[in-house]
C-alpha cells in the first residue's frame, strides 16, 4: 500500500496523510489524525517506519521498572502484562535491586533504546529525566512518594492496617496482637492510630515487627500471644500459619477462642481453621487503571497529571468472631434447619384449583434454625448453630450469612449428597402466609452429628429447636440438653401431630394457633388445650396468636399479652423472631413475662418489614422501644 491508497481510504488529501505521518498534523482535526492512524495502522503500511516506532505501531512495547525485593513482584508484572496483552501492546520488564534516582534515569534509558513508548515505574522516586517522546506512569503502595511524579496510581497500607484493627474492635477485641515483618511497619501504623483515636491504653496492642521467619516463630508468637489476647493481626498467610500452629500446642482453638486477620489475600486462607478473614489490596484496580492511563496518554497525545488512590478491602470469612466479653446473654445453642426462602408475593393466598399471578417474588436466607440463630445474634447473644447445608451456592451463602450476624457455625456441617434446602412461601397482601418446605440437607441432620459437635452445648442455657428437622434428631437434642442441663424451646412446625414423649420434659413450647390445632385437635378453648400439654410434661407453653399478641400458660400464670403497635405487612419472620427474642432476654438472667413482651416488640418490628432475618431488629433498634415495654410489664404484673 501506498500513500495515495491511505489518502484514499481515509477520504482525504496526500498532503494530510504526510502531515500526520509526519507530526506536522497541528491544524489537523482530531477525528481526522485518528481516522489515519488507525488505517495506516490496519493497513500495516510500511514505508514509514521511523513513525510507526514513534508512534508504538511496529513493536508496541511498554517497559516497566520494578525493584526485585518488591513482595507482589510475580503477581504485578502478571497483572500488568495481562492489561497490555488485551489491548495488543507487549511489556519489556526492567528489573532493579535498589530503586534510587540514577538506576531509575538509567533504567529508563536502556528501556528507551529497547523502543518502548511508555514506561511504568514501581516506586516513589520520579526519573530526573524522561527520554523525549517516552510517557511515565508511577504506581506505588503508599502515599509518601515524589511530588514531581505526575501521573501516579497508589494505595496505602497504612489504611489496610486501619481496615484490620476497625474490624476487630468492632467485633469487641480491646487485646489485640499484631506479628508483622520489619518492611511492614506501615501496616503497624495504621493499626496504632486507629486505637489513638480510640483512646484504648497502648497495652491493648502487643506488636511484634520480625526481621525474619525464626524470628517470628520463635518470638514474635510467644511474646503476642498472650493471656488476655483475643484476636491477633498476621502480616502473611505463612505467620498465620505459625500462629494456627502455636494456637494449637498451647490449647486455644482459633478462630473460636482467637479470632484472626491475615494481611495479605491468598486463596489457602479460604482453607485455613475453616477460613481466615484477610485484607486484600487493590493492585488489580491499580494496574489496570495505570496502564489503561499511560496508553490512552500516548494514544491520545494527552498531557496530564493525575494522582489516583485506591482502597483496600476486607475479606470476610469465619474467622472474625464476636469477643464474647462483648456480648450480653448466655450461650444459645439453635439446633435446626436453614433454607433459602423462595418468597412469592400476590393479592391472597391460592387455595385448591385456583391459578394466581405473583406480584413479587423474593429470594433470600431463611430456614427456622437459621432465623431464630441469626434473631438471638443480632440483639448481641451468643448463638451457636447446628444445622446441615448442602455443598452449593446456596449453602455458602447461608453460611455466610450467619457468620456475618454473629452466629458461630462450630456445628453446622455441609452435605455431600443433598443440596440446600428451600422453602416456597406464599404471602398475600395481609402480610400472612403459607409456606412449603424440601428439607433437602437438613433431612440429614441426625444423632451423629449432634454427638459429633456435642461440646457446643456445654454451658449452654438455652436450645432451640424447630420440628422442621426429623423426631430422632430432636430426641437426641433433648438428650444433650439433659445431660448439660440446658431449658429447651421448642417450635413445633411442619408437623402433622407430636408424639408424647417429644413434649415430655420441653421447658417452652412456641406454637402458633394452627400448629396447637394440630398438636391438641379438638373444639376445647385455648387454655385446655395447653393444660393438656401441661400434663404431658411441659412447662411452659407460650401460643403466639398474630394481630391478638399471645398467650402463656404455666403452673403459676394463664396470661393473654396483647400484640405490639406495629402493622405488619410481611408476617413470615415474626414466630422466629419472638422466640429467638424470648431466648435472649431469658438468658440475660429476664423473667418469662418481661421476656415474652420483649419478644413481642422484636417480633412486631421484625413485620413491618419484608423478609426475615434481615428484617429482625438489633440491639439498637429494639432499645428504642424499652420504657414502652417496661411501662406493659409493670402494668400486666399488677393484675397478676
Amino acid at each position: 500500500m501506498n500513500i495515495q491508497e491511505v489518502a484514499k481510504l481515509a477520504k482525504v488529501s496526500v498532503s494530510t496523510v504526510s502531515k500526520i505521518i509526519n507530526g506536522k498534523d497541528n491544524d489537523i482535526s482530531e477525528p481526522t489524525r485518528k481516522r489515519v492512524l488507525k488505517i495506516v495502522e490496519e493497513q500495516n503500511y510500511i514505508p514509514y517506519a521511523k513513525y510507526r516506532m514513534k508512534e508504538g505501531m511496529a513493536n508496541r512495547l511498554v517497559g516497566l521498572v520494578i525493584p526485585g525485593n518488591n513482595s507482589y513482584y510475580g503477581v504485578l508484572i502478571a497483572m500488568i502484562e495481562e492489561a497490555l496483552r488485551e489491548r495488543g501492546y507487549r511489556l519489556v520488564v526492567y528489573t532493579v535491586s535498589e530503586m534510587d534516582a540514577k538506576v531509575l534515569d538509567e533504567a529508563l534509558e536502556q528501556l528507551w533504546k529497547r523502543g518502548v513508548i511508555g514506561v511504568l515505574v514501581n516506586g516513589t522516586l520520579a526519573a530526573s529525566h524522561v527520554p523525549e517522546n517516552c510517557k511515565a506512569v508511577y504506581f506505588t503502595e503508599t502515599e509518601e512518594f515524589d511530588q514531581r511524579q505526575q501521573n501516579t496510581f497508589y494505595f496505602r497500607k497504612y489504611e489496610a492496617g486501619r481496615l484490620a484493627a476497625e474490624a476487630l474492635l468492632e467485633a469487641g477485641h480491646r487485646k489485640i496482637g499484631c506479628i508483622l515483618e520489619q518492611s511492614e511497619q506501615n501496616i503497624l501504623n495504621g493499626i496504632e492510630a486507629v486505637f489513638r483515636e480510640r483512646q484504648l491504653p497502648e497495652g491493648d496492642l502487643v506488636s511484634y515487627l520480625g526481621k525474619d521467619r525464626e524470628d517470628l516463630w520463635k518470638n514474635g508468637t510467644g511474646f503476642c500471644m498472650t493471656d488476655n489476647v483475643s484476636a491477633m493481626i498476621c502480616g502473611s498467610s505463612e505467620i498465620t500459619g505459625m500462629v494456627l500452629e502455636y494456637a494449637g500446642k498451647t490449647g486455644i482453638q482459633a478462630p473460636q477462642e482467637l479470632s484472626i486477620v491475615c494481611m495479605e489475600e491468598q486463596d489457602i486462607l479460604e482453607y485455613m481453621a475453616g477460613g481466615i478473614a484477610s485484607v486484600k489490596y487493590p493492585l488489580q484496580q491499580m494496574t489496570a487503571s495505570a496502564v489503561h492511563h499511560l496508553l490512552q496518554m500516548i494514544t491520545e497525545k494527552k498531557e496530564c497529571e493525575i494522582a489516583r488512590k485506591f482502597f483496600p478491602v476486607l475479606q470476610k470469612r469465619g474467622s472474625i468472631r464476636k469477643n464474647e466479653e462483648g456480648q450480653r446473654g448466655g450461650k444459645i445453642v439453635v439446633v435446626g434447619s436453614m433454607n433459602i426462602d423462595n418468597v412469592i408475593e400476590g393479592v391472597r393466598i391460592p387455595v385448591n384449583g385456583e391459578t394466581h399471578i405473583a406480584d413479587n417474588i423474593l429470594v433470600m436466607p431463611g430456614g427456622k434454625g437459621g432465623n431464630q440463630a441469626v434473631g438471638v445474634g443480632k440483639l448481641g447473644g451468643r448463638a451457636y448453630m447446628i444445622g446441615r447445608i448442602g455443598k452449593d451456592a446456596d449453602g455458602k451463602l447461608l453460611f455466610k450469612g450467619l457468620s456475618d450476624c454473629g452466629v458461630y457455625m462450630d456445628g453446622v456441617e455441609f452435605d455431600d449428597q443433598l443440596s440446600s434446602g428451600q422453602a416456597f412461601v406464599h404471602l398475600d397482601r395481609e402480610g400472612e402466609n403459607t409456606i412449603v418446605v424440601y428439607r433437602g440437607a437438613n433431612g440429614n441432620l441426625d444423632g451423629a452429628q449432634l454427638e459429633r459437635h456435642g461440646e457446643v452445648f456445654q454451658n449452654a442455657k438455652y436450645c432451640l429447636i424447630s420440628s422442621e428437622i426429623s423426631m430422632e434428631t430432636i430426641r437426641a437434642a433433648k438428650k444433650h440438653c439433659r445431660k448439660n442441663q440446658t431449658e429447651m424451646i421448642l417450635k413445633p412446625s411442619a408437623l402433622e401431630e407430636i408424639e408424647e414423649d417429644i413434649l415430655e420434659g420441653i421447658d417452652y413450647l412456641v406454637p402458633n394457633e394452627k400448629e396447637m390445632e394440630q398438636i391438641c385437635p379438638g373444639n376445647m378453648p385455648l387454655e385446655e388445650k395447653a393444660d393438656r400439654l401441661l400434663a404431658n410434661g411441659v412447662k411452659n407453653v407460650i401460643v403466639t396468636l398474630g394481630k391478638q399478641g399471645s398467650y402463656l400458660k404455666n403452673k403459676a400464670h394463664s396470661i393473654y399479652f396483647p400484640s405490639a403497635p406495629f402493622t405488619a405487612i410481611d408476617s413470615t419472620g415474626g414466630a422466629d423472631s419472638f422466640i429467638s427474642a424470648m431466648a435472649f432476654s431469658l438468658s440475660e438472667g429476664n423473667e418469662l413475662v418481661y421476656s415474652i413482651i420483649y419478644a413481642t416488640y422484636a417480633a412486631g418490628i421484625t413485620v413491618t418489614r419484608y423478609g426475615v432475618q434481615e428484617a429482625m431488629p438489633d440491639k439498637k433498634t429494639i432499645g428504642i422501644y424499652i420504657e414502652e415495654m417496661e411501662r406493659k410489664y409493670r402494668e400486666i404484673k399488677e393484675i397478676i
